[in-house]
């Protein structure tokens, strides 16, 4: 690209001329604003009195030294909002395979383990300080860049909440020198070159906690079709009931050398005492509420020639009683085993008194009205008095929990 000179008005010596074009020349062969930025310094400082050669000074500066200059800053200044950008970035639970690496993992569950998966809620059931395998696989690209793995907790409905252990079992590891950041980290990984990465007060990907584990790029093969495979192993050092039984998940992000996302993928996480229970209780409460909402569905749209059955059953009973009399009813009743009792309340509610052989029984009690209210409540998300008593439901449940 040619690059013409400014013409002088004043007559200036044939060696100020050489040195103010060598100087610019060697501004403008510089790559960086620095290069730039010497040659504009050489050049005022070779002018002398700029008050008496004021075109002299504009000749050294010539229009490329300028155009130059002015680019590399933009770039600069671009180059540093856009990693800006990157680092306060709120994570987001979802899948994406925006760099063709074709990103994914597997579980793959072992007999007789401390953890469990559910496929249907896409959920990993484990206990504190027991170790979990995951199959990582990519699609090897070239040319051949070094990728690394950073994995992550983050709340299911708080994505902007650091997730940070408890102080109880923070307080029985030992600080070192070494380890702040591992201690600090709820989360484990027993590759030797993990690294812990991130504050407390992190809310975007790369400022919260988290692991990097370096990624080993070199073993794919013809066999495997051209995927890389690495096994990860990772625990965790405190339990959902921590930080108030939040719904978490495990946020996977494959990062280039850049730190940019080319793949990403999550998986809910619940750290309890019982997994396999937990497991089989919410697999049940969720195949529970849609066919709740399922059958609810259908009944609106056949009241009229299919009666329910909770109301065609309250009408046979309603029968009964007007041609029963007392002393058939009073009969009726003898045989109840002690302290089991069903009535009805002044405002016409109704009371159940029952005593069940074993603690599972209760809760699966409790367990079928806490559905039912969670499918009233789900039909009219106004009523108050429906969550009130949904939320007492709960309540009951806990404490039944917490029974011996």
């Amino acid at each position: 690209m040619y690059i013409s000179q400014p013409m002088s008005w004043h007559k200036v010596s044939h060696d100020s001329d050489e040195e103010y074009q060598s100087t610019a020349n060697e501004a403008s062969l510089g790559s960086a604003p620095e290069a730039a930025s010497e040659g504009i310094e050489k050049a005022v400082a070779d002018t002398g009195d700029l008050t008496t050669e004021p075109m002299a000074f504009l000749q050294g500066l010539n229009s490329g030294n300028l155009m130059q200059f002015s680019q590399q800053s933009v770039l600069r200044e671009m180059i540093l909002q856009d990693i800006q950008a990157q680092v306060s970035t709120l994570p987001k639970i979802e899948k994406h395979n925006t760099g063709g690496y074709n990103f994914s993992f597997d579980l793959v569950e072992p007999p007789k383990s401390d953890w469990t998966v559910s496929k249907t809620l896409n959920k990993l059931y484990i206990r504190m300080n027991k170790v979990f395998n995951v199959d990582i696989q990519f699609k090897a690209r070239m040319p051949i860049q070094p990728l690394n793995l950073r994995v992550f907790l983050c709340f299911v409905k708080d994505v902007s909440g650091p997730v940070l252990r408890c102080q109880n079992h923070l307080s029985v590891e030992p600080l070192t020198d070494h380890n702040e950041k591992e201690r600090e980290n709820l989360l484990r990984c027993l590759n030797p070159n993990t690294i812990y990465c991130g504050t407390a007060q992190g809310k975007g990907i790369s400022e919260r906690y988290s692991v990097l584990v370096p990624l080993n790029v070199s073993r794919s093969g013809s066999r495997s079709g051209g995927y890389v495979r690495q096994t990860l192993a990772f625990n965790f050092v405190c339990q959902n009931s921590c930080f108030g039984r939040k719904e978490s998940c495990l946020v996977f992000c494959l990062e280039n050398a850049s730190g940019d996302i080319v793949g990403q993928d999550y998986l809910n996480v619940k750290v309890c005492t019982c997994p396999k229970r937990d497991h089989k209780q919410e697999e049940r409460q969720k195949g529970a509420l849609k066919r709740k909402i399922h059958e609810s569905d259908t009944e609106e749209d056949d009241t009229e020639d299919h009666p329910p059955k909770s109301r065609r059953l309250a009408e046979s009973m309603h029968i009964k009683e007007e041609t029963a009399s007392n002393d058939s009813y009073n009969a009726t009743h003898r045989g109840l085993p002690q302290n089991w009792d069903v009535s009805q309340t002044d405002n016409g509610k109704y009371q159940l008194s029952i005593t069940v052989p074993n603690k599972e029984w209760l809760l699966d009690s409790i367990e079928g009205m806490v559905k039912e209210a969670a499918t009233k409540v789900l039909r009219s998300p106004n009523k108050d008095r429906l969550r009130s008593y949904a939320q007492s439901l709960l309540k009951l449940k806990k404490r039944a929990y917490e029974l011996p």
